[in-house]
């Protein structure tokens, strides 16, 4: 993701992302995880968990993220951006088009 997508989810969102936290994902997944973002931190201010978002990234045309501290609400709220992700066209990925994958 472009450093100005990334600065402006960890902006938006510091208690999920470090002021240096590296987005691994394509730049066309920023909208899906500035909603799943938003649902994640409500969800954690309304039960007080402490989650930690240790990594965001794209695997096999998908979108992968690893938390800890999480609860089966939360764990839920994960699985539903990842797969959202599953939805982007193929032509979000050109440089996977043009090895034939």
């Amino acid at each position: 993701m472009n450093e100005e997508n990334s600065k402006h989810l960890c902006a938006a969102y510091p208690e999920l992302y470090g002021a240096q936290f590296a987005f691994a994902c394509p730049d066309s997944w920023a909208p899906l995880l500035h909603e799943f973002s938003k649902e994640l931190l409500e969800h954690i201010r309304a039960t007080g968990l402490t989650v930690t978002i240790t990594d965001v990234k794209e695997k096999h045309k998908e979108l992968r993220i690893c938390a800890d501290g999480t609860d089966a609400r939360a764990d839920e709220i994960i699985e539903i951006a990842e797969q959202s992700s599953r939805h982007i066209p193929a032509e979000e990925y050109p440089y996977l088009s043009r090895l034939g994958l």
